[in-house]
């Protein structure tokens, strides 16, 4: 876990390993979800990347179950 203070303007730093390792650029979009008491920071993409990130994460061939899955964590309901 990294620590991070909340700057004058209430902006916070993303070190820039986690951003290299997200690929994260100047200019880049990021979203922010909030659950419960945690903010979850993610990197703007597509869904087809999103979706072959998935499948690649978990070594197989997506279902449609996953893909409404996906579907529903990124973009609710």
């Amino acid at each position: 876990m990294i620590e991070k203070k909340i700057l004058k303007k209430g902006q916070v730093v993303i070190p820039k390993d986690i951003r290299d390792l997200l690929g994260l650029h100047e200019g880049d979009k990021v979203f922010l979800d909030i659950e419960q008491d945690t903010i979850k920071i993610r990197k703007d993409q597509d869904i087809i990347t999103e979706l072959k990130a998935l499948a690649k994460r978990h070594d197989k061939r997506l279902t449609i179950e996953d893909i409404k899955g996906s579907l529903k964590e990124r973009y609710g309901a």
